[in-house]
């Protein structure tokens, strides 16, 4: 099922501010989906590629989508998201037309039904992927290597907790398709993850960043998945004072930077803003110089998000 956009209007399709792999492929093979359908569909991004995206496009010899600025009066699909807050300017005044994701219902409003999918899978290329196979349209080796990217990123070459077994087939089945050892391939993304180690302190927190309004507060949450921590840890002064400075300009209660370590799976995070103590007491964890360790957390959205939405609402 390709869902039902009005048949006249372009579509936007784009993920969220702050993009990551599984958001920009998701774009761009949903925009190929809806066009094998006979409709007017266009992938979009809302901000700049990182390096593992860059890394992922030049491999299969897909072209970066172009930047949208404003969502204002356009039609949209939204992809790897459903909240404003992570949402590409405008997004309040823009047609919202469907709604394709992984991640807890947000806060998204529209003035009539809309197709809405939503699955509690390690990534939006996962469903993609079988919507795709249900509605019986091929995925070509370029689709196929992009919806692994894809899934294999957000799910740390399905490592994560995030991961289900609908992602280990699909997986499975994209990796035939595109011609690729998917454990080889996934080493390969996950180097590239490392260098966001090479970025300026502020590019690092707000690489992978999300807001999350809660009872009248927003709280920024970053996450930095690398296999070489080390790079990051090293810098913790900068990038507390680089936190701090943030937090004033966007008026955070509560500022956290998950630092993950892929191969160990533990994370480091560095945590500031008045409520710092809610996140030790969320977490249960005990922070030292504003710096807590979590063995065996690796998801923000399974792990971290729930204990300190809970806090804020409770």
């Amino acid at each position: 099922m390709t869902g039902e956009p009005e048949e006249e209007e372009k579509h936007y399709i784009v993920g969220h501010k702050q993009p990551d792999t599984d958001t920009i492929v998701s774009a761009i093979a949903y925009s190929r989906l809806q066009e094998a359908s006979g409709r007017d569909a266009v992938a979009v991004r809302a901000g700049d590629l990182n390096p593992e995206t860059e890394f992922v496009l030049e491999k299969f010899d897909v072209d970066e989508p172009e930047l949208l600025e404003d969502a204002s009066g356009k039609s949209v699909i939204m992809v790897d998201h459903n909240v404003y807050s992570q949402a590409v300017e405008g997004m309040e005044d823009a047609k919202v037309r469907q709604v394709i994701d992984h991640h807890r219902l947000g806060d998204i409003e529209t003035s009539e039904p809309i197709y809405v999918r939503i699955e509690p899978v390690g990534s939006t290329a996962t469903i993609i992927t079988d919507m795709y196979l249900e509605a019986g349209v091929e995925i070509d080796r370029k689709t196929s290597g992009l919806l692994l990217s894809g899934l294999l990123s957000d799910t740390v070459v399905l490592r994560s907790p995030t991961t289900t077994d609908v992602d280990r087939r699909v997986a499975g089945e994209l990796a035939e398709r595109a011609g690729v050892d998917y454990e080889e391939y996934g080493k390969e993304i996950l180097s590239k993850k490392s260098e966001i180690g090479e970025k300026s302190p502020r590019e690092m927190i707000l690489g992978d960043f999300k807001e999350y309004d809660w009872s009248g507060e927003t709280v920024g949450i970053g996450q930095v998945e690398t296999v070489e921590p080390e790079k990051v840890l090293e810098q913790k002064e900068t990038l507390i004072d680089t936190m701090e400075d943030i937090g004033e300009e966007r008026g955070y209660p509560l500022l956290v930077l998950l630092i993950t370590d892929l191969l160990e799976e533990h994370t480091e995070a560095f945590a500031v803003g008045k409520e710092k103590d809610r996140f030790e007491d969320a977490l249960e964890t005990e922070m030292d110089d504003s710096q807590a360790s979590l063995p065996g957390v690796m998801s923000r959205k399974k792990q971290v998000v729930p204990p300190l939405e809970e806090s804020f609402q409770g």
